[in-house]
């Protein structure tokens, strides 16, 4: 009887640690998909050629993978920015910086942060008598379409369900030369400082357009 009870009480032994490693590779290891997972990619082609001018289609994806909602970042500190750790700094949610390539005329290694911000003379628009507004190319609201009416159009209400994707694209004239694009999204902040951050960078041409030809970019992603 006693060696019966001990194989009972080791059986239950053994299925509960089991139980809790599952669990723990589940919540950590091999599903951490489970909980938050975006996918996210930028692209960009040249959709019509105005000889010094090309018009730029800049096209972000955004690809829920995980199996809960993800929500973009709202209520800002006292900072105008959403976020900021000294090197990447963005205004919205939803942001998209295009920087360009300086031409050299030897081999040299270089990143994103070595690139100098681009000037550039936007377009404001208006909505409902409020002035919707981008200082330069650093601080691109990709996610303007979902900008949130009773907060004065200051933060974006945009989410994606589980499994959800959405493609969003900013159009903008450029001249001729090699770019990079840096898109971020934020979501909400947790406890413990932790945060949902996720940015993709990828670099093209713009040049010319040929018949039955687009410009090939190159990504990556990050977070």
């Amino acid at each position: 009887m006693k060696a019966y009870l001990d194989l009972i009480v080791s059986l239950m032994t053994f299925l509960t640690l089991a139980t809790g490693l599952y669990y723990a590779i589940r919540r950590f290891g091999l599903k951490r998909e489970r909980f938050s997972f975006l996918n996210l990619t930028v692209d960009a082609k040249v959709l019509h050629d105005l000889g010094e001018v090309k018009l730029v289609s800049i096209a972000i994806s955004l690809e829920n993978k995980g199996e809960t909602r993800i929500n973009s970042r709202r209520r800002r500190d006292s900072s105008e920015f959403l976020y900021d750790d000294g090197w990447d700094r963005c205004m919205h949610a939803g942001t998209l910086k295009i920087r360009p390539i300086p031409v050299e005329n030897e081999p040299i290694l270089f990143d994103w942060y070595s690139l100098k911000p681009m000037n550039a003379r936007v377009s404001r628009g208006e909505i409902e008598g409020v002035t919707i507004t981008e200082e330069n190319l650093e601080q691109i609201n990709y996610l303007s379409e979902f900008q949130d009416p009773e907060d004065n159009y200051r933060e974006v209400d945009f989410w994606l369900e589980p499994k959800e994707s959405c493609i969003v694209g900013v159009p903008i004239w450029l001249r001729p030369g090699i770019y990079c694009a840096k898109a971020f999204f934020l979501g909400p902040r947790r406890k413990h400082q932790e945060e949902e951050y996720w940015s993709s960078t990828t670099i093209f041409h713009v040049q010319p357009v040929e018949p039955s030809k687009t410009v090939q970019s190159t990504a990556y992603s990050v977070g």
